[in-house]
């Protein structure tokens, strides 16, 4: 799968802070492209482990879309297995959603384990497939077809969490 790469800012504009979702590509030199928005006022936006989970909740319950992918930042093969299977009865019913839900909150408020990134894959309202992906670091990988309106849909969701 081809994606089409971003990274999410925040600003203060005229007393209010906006987010950006700027692209990039892999042919830049990450630190380089960091530091350009840096000096120009933009200040990189961190996606907790309760965004992704609320970001979880939205694509699955209010989109359709599947998770098909959580990494953790710790690398724990009991979890890894635990999660998969999880994934696995949600992709046969959503009912277990909850079960998830539960889990990650779990871990993120009670063990410290943070989710580093969210892969997320379904059908739009078109029927056109959606693929994508989102980090913990501010970094998204979406379809080129549908990245203008899942990287705006997602833009929308942080501001709401964090302002």
């Amino acid at each position: 799968m081809v994606y089409e790469k971003a990274k999410f800012f925040w600003k203060v504009n005229d007393a209010s802070k906006d987010i950006f979702c700027i692209s990039f590509n892999d042919d830049m030199e990450y630190y380089t492209f960091i530091k350009q928005y840096y000096d120009d006022g933009y200040r990189q936006i961190i996606i907790t482990s309760e965004i992704m989970i609320g970001l979880i909740e939205h694509f699955v319950l209010e989109k359709g879309l599947f998770v098909y992918n959580i990494e953790f930042i710790e690398d724990d093969q009991d979890l890894k297995d635990e999660i998969e299977n999880l994934l696995s009865i949600i992709s046969r019913d959503r009912a277990f959603l909850g079960k998830l839900i539960e889990k990650l909150n779990f871990l993120s408020e009670k063990s410290s384990i943070d989710i580093q990134r969210i892969y997320f894959k379904g059908r739009g309202n078109d029927g056109g497939a959606i693929n994508f992906y989102l980090q913990s670091n501010g970094i998204i990988g979406i379809d080129k077809k549908n990245f203008s309106s899942i990287s705006n849909e997602i833009s929308n969701l942080i501001e709401r969490c964090l302002f």
